[in-house]
């Protein structure tokens, strides 16, 4: 065989076992049968109800990746079972790395762990619920960067809003390729420094 056969064929695979574990994040969250009351792409959303069950949503999808990335990593090794083949390692090596990328926390921080972590789903429910002192009509909203203030933009919760699960304004194509390849998170970096020196 040709080595740079093997070798395309070895890039393909690992592409499609990458592609192929990363499909249920963008697949799933925007297909469902209720609809949710949220605003189009890229508004930022108000924190409510509608908001946190999409979140649940996007978080079961994201965790979906681990069993679909089972099917071309155990076709993978089936196919080195009966002989050595590049195609095969290049299954195993694409979607063991997206199971991997789920399997190891992603920051020490509890709420940065994962884009989609428990405790920010938590955080952002007390949000909802609790009134906050830096107004008399808080509605809080979720910017790029950070949840704040609809009024005096003051900085809520210091997170960057990763994908939420709505069609994007930069078409199908476009949208699902930046969602695959930031796995769902922003862009956007945590405003920290900034944040404490406001307090």
């Amino acid at each position: 065989m040709d080595f740079f056969t093997e070798l395309s064929r070895l890039i393909i695979a690992m592409f499609f076992g990458w592609f192929f574990t990363r499909i249920p994040l963008v697949i799933l969250p925007r297909i469902s049968i209720r609809s949710l009351d949220l605003v189009d792409h890229p508004n930022p959303p108000e924190i409510n109800e509608s908001l946190i069950l999409q979140i649940l949503r996007i978080r079961r999808a994201y965790w979906a990746s681990i069993p679909f990335g089972l099917i071309p990593l155990v076709l993978g090794i089936i196919m080195l079972n009966q002989s050595p083949s590049s195609v095969g390692f290049g299954l195993i090596v694409g979607s063991s790395w997206v199971i991997l990328s789920r399997i190891v926390p992603f920051d020490l921080d509890p709420m940065f762990r994962f884009p989609y972590s428990m405790n920010l789903i938590h955080e952002l429910n007390r949000i909802r619920v609790e009134s906050f002192p830096c107004c008399s009509s808080s509605n809080p909203f979720w910017a790029l960067d950070s949840v704040r203030c609809s009024s005096c933009h003051h900085i809520l919760l210091d997170y960057p809003r990763p994908d939420l699960g709505r069609s994007r304004i930069d078409g199908w194509l476009w949208g699902s390729l930046r969602v695959m390849i930031l796995d769902g998170h922003s862009l956007s970096e945590s405003n920290m420094p900034t944040n404490a020196e406001e307090e």
